[in-house]
């Protein structure tokens, strides 16, 4: 029996990174047969009178509603668990509300909107003749849709909410508006309330709450493409990887006692068919000494994942955390990368699906479906990050 030593020392590591990480992580844990429903009204701050077509959501995920001529909304059929509401109305005030929901809860939730101007300098009536917008937006679709396939059928239907600051090295883009997004490729309409874009030399970083709601197919072929591309987008994803290295963690250890217990027939696992890693196409390197991930990338530098454990019980069993030193290289080999990337990225690398990740933080929550809630702690190079929103699919996917 061994007592992980590591693992002690997490707890000990940056406690207040690992509490606000937990905060800002809206962990799920998902029950099929227990769930619960919300109600509530949603009216005016200054007026008190019911507003309509409030859109109220679970961020990244298809769950929602909107509010009726009366102010009133439901949501139902929630399965247990931590989420992030969102509430969202052009000209008022967007409203976010952490909170965990248990088993078979039903209960009330009222929101008082404060009304926002829109100042008509937000909204730049004259940008479609504007060609330096035009410019700045090419700029920003490339690096917020992506220019993967799935990126590019992408289209923002409103994108003259949107405006920009390019001064070279530094790009940044706002929207006066939620973004409407139609992802022919996934079957997907998006509503993006984006909270932050900027593009710093080479950097993009973005984030914000997003809505996905299903179109609807116009036939069988139509929802069996749909299908086919959600699974291939799934495929490789970090969400993919993170799900198979839980699993990994679950078939070689056993919790006793807060000790962990190496199953004893691990040795006759590791590296083979059972593996998680190798029945799902992963391979996993790392270099222990890139902390920054700025070093240039020698392929000999990196080092094949042994005994080490990436993974380890955070506060729960359906928390786990992930923790490593160094940069780490992921290379996923059950498909091919798109010709666009290979194109765009002309290093033996581009010629496989290789991804790097780096820890911006001790450790990072995550959920065991591999659902990892802040942009910032964990930073994705290679293939990984050349996928864009184009590529997202929501929270509650399943590719069962």
């Amino acid at each position: 029996m061994h007592q992980l030593k590591h693992w002690q020392n997490l707890k000990a590591i940056n406690i207040n990174k690992l509490i606000a990480t937990f905060l800002v992580a809206s962990l799920f844990s998902i029950s099929l047969f227990a769930q619960s429903r919300i109600d509530g009204r949603i009216v005016d701050k200054s007026t008190s009178e019911p507003l309509v077509g409030v859109n109220v959501f679970f961020s990244k995920t298809t769950w929602g509603a909107t509010t009726d001529e009366n102010g009133f909304y439901s949501l139902s059929n929630i399965p247990a668990g931590q989420y992030e509401l969102v509430v969202s109305m052009i000209g008022y005030e967007v409203e976010r509300e952490e909170m965990i929901i248990e088993t078979n809860e039903r209960f009330t939730m009222n929101f008082r909107l404060k009304p926002r101007a829109i100042l008509m300098n937000e909204i730049n009536v004259t940008a479609k003749a504007d060609k330096v917008w035009k410019k700045d937006y090419g700029t920003f679709r490339r690096s917020f849709l992506g220019t993967s396939k799935n990126g590019e059928s992408c289209i923002i239907l409103n994108e003259f909410v949107l405006s920009f600051e390019n001064s070279g090295e530094y790009f940044s883009a706002k929207a006066s508006q939620p973004l409407r997004i139609e992802n022919s490729e996934l079957g997907y309409r998006i509503t993006y309330i984006l909270d932050d874009f900027e593009i710093d030399g080479t950097e993009v970083r973005f984030a914000g709450d997003h809505f996905f709601e299903e179109i609807d197919s116009k036939s069988k072929r139509q929802l069996k493409k749909w299908n086919k591309n959600r699974q291939k987008a799934y495929n490789g994803s970090l969400r993919h990887f993170l799900k198979t290295l839980t699993e990994r963690f679950d078939l070689r250890f056993t919790i006793e006692n807060d000790y962990f217990k190496q199953n004893d027939n691990w040795r006759s696992i590791a590296g083979r068919k059972k593996d998680p890693l190798v029945r799902e196409g992963f391979s996993v390197f790392i270099n222990k000494k890139d902390l920054f991930g700025t070093s240039l990338i020698i392929p000999s530098e990196y080092k094949p994942l042994k005994n080490d454990t990436l993974v380890f019980m955070g506060n729960s069993s359906q928390e786990p955390i992930i923790s490593f030193e160094g940069r780490m290289m992921v290379v996923y080999a059950k498909e091919s990368p798109e010709i666009a990337y290979m194109m765009e990225n002309d290093s033996p690398t581009s010629y496989q699906q290789t991804s790097y990740l780096l820890l911006r933080a001790d450790s990072v929550y995550f959920d065991k479906e591999g659902r990892y809630f802040e942009p910032y702690m964990i930073e994705q190079q290679g293939y990984a990050s050349w996928e864009r929103i184009g590529d997202q699919l929501p929270f509650n996917y399943t590719n069962e």
